[in-house]
């Protein structure tokens, strides 16, 4: 019994463990920063006529505010972990043993040392590979093949890379999609709103000029706010690139 409901045990713990990271804190930190924002805004805090007209102007506007703040946390909590892996490469490592000398067995010794790093490094991409790579070498029995194994494990951490921007991309996609139906909906409700009288009036062709305005925003807002989380993302995600090129060196040597 033991041997079938550990593996179920490990695999929700790292199941909830995925949606906390991928989702669960950046939803918390950017709804967080989302309320303190537009508290320190409603306070006089903060006080620009460009925050009154592009992100506090229309219901559509708050609700891309909240998501560009959820897409922020993330990149930000992503930033915060690739450059904790950068800095701590060299927390990471494996006593150096002589080739004649070093058996397969000995893959047991190491696989102790690495799981008696904190969790956080064992998770990191180095202890995770060397982890992989030393299991591989005690279920095998032998170093053959080690290589191919080391490849493919690169592989994998590149598929883990491009996963941990989906929360971003996701967000970037749709902030545009949600400022063109912001616009669509207020269009629709200015020319709706305003009878044939009051369009063949002065004060009316003002009215809808205004309404309009306030309707192109959201498209505005939402274009500038998904371009500072493309730019964002561009960054962290050449960090973290860089960082995987150092853990392939650190785990051939």
């Amino acid at each position: 019994m033991l041997t079938v409901t550990q593996p179920r045990q490990h695999s929700k713990r790292n199941l909830l463990y995925l949606l906390a990271g991928q989702i669960g804190w950046p939803l918390i930190w950017g709804m967080a920063a989302w309320v303190g924002f537009y508290t320190l805004v409603r306070q006089g805090v903060i006080s620009s006529p460009l925050i009154d007209n592009y992100l506090a102007g229309h219901p559509v506007e708050y609700i891309e505010t909240a998501m560009f703040f959820v897409g922020l946390a993330a990149l930000g909590i992503k930033l915060v972990d690739v450059l904790y892996q950068h800095a701590t490469l060299h927390r990471i490592d494996l006593p150096q043993v002589d080739d004649e000398s070093q058996r397969a067995t000995d893959s047991s010794q190491l696989i102790e040392k690495l799981d008696a790093l904190p969790t956080r490094l064992g998770q990191s991409y180095l202890g995770r590979r060397l982890h992989e790579a030393l299991t591989y070498i005690q279920r095998k029995g032998s170093a053959d093949e080690l290589d191919e194994q080391v490849r493919y494990l690169s592989d994998l951490d590149a598929g883990r890379q491009q996963d941990g921007y989906a929360l971003p991309r996701l967000i970037i996609w749709a902030i545009p999609i949600l400022g063109f139906l912001g616009t669509v909906i207020g269009i629709t409700l200015a020319i709706t709103n305003l009878s044939p009288e009051q369009l063949a009036a002065r004060e009316g062709v003002d009215a809808l000029t205004q309404n309009l305005g306030v309707a192109f925003n959201t498209t505005a807002t939402a274009l500038a706010l998904s371009m500072v989380l493309m730019f964002a993302s561009f960054l962290i995600e050449r960090i973290e690139t860089e960082l995987l090129a150092n853990v392939e060196e650190r785990t051939n040597e």
